[in-house]
């Protein structure tokens, strides 16, 4: 499969890295998400400059660079590298300031979560634990 009006190559057979008996799932090279279906590398064309780049990308990043390479007006070897770049500057958890408000508020969320599940979850082994200790005949 290539990318229009660019003899891009693009390979879309699942990578596995197998170590042992796992299934190793990849990160895309932009937002860092983990691709657990279907990843998509693309590879720079012959005449891009040294070295020539090759990415890994998750469906909804490369549905952004294929946005992107459709405004693009030049057809130069480096429309990939160029497209790519804009769309890492939009979509990278590196692109936007880490203590952001709405980060921090996030992250809140899932420490409270997990501090309530585990609340739960210790008020349910400790009433287990009584029930097992009234069951049992004296």
């Amino acid at each position: 499969m290539t990318i229009p009006d660019e003899d891009v190559t693009v390979a879309t057979r699942k990578v596995t890295e197998q170590s042992g008996r796992w299934y190793k799932p990849g990160r895309c090279s932009i937002c860092t998400r983990l691709i657990w279906f279907y990843p998509i590398a693309l590879i720079e064309p012959v005449g891009a400059p040294e070295p020539r780049q090759e990415w890994i990308l998750c469906k909804h990043c490369y549905a952004a660079l294929l946005v992107e390479m459709r405004r693009s007006r030049f057809h130069s070897p480096m429309r990939l590298r160029i497209a790519i770049g804009l769309v890492a500057a939009e979509r990278s958890p590196n692109a936007y300031p880490q203590n952001s408000p709405l980060r921090e508020e996030r992250q809140f969320q899932r420490e409270f979560a997990l501090f309530t599940w585990m609340l739960v979850i210790f008020a349910a082994l400790h009433l287990v634990i009584l029930a097992i200790v009234f069951a049992v005949p004296k």
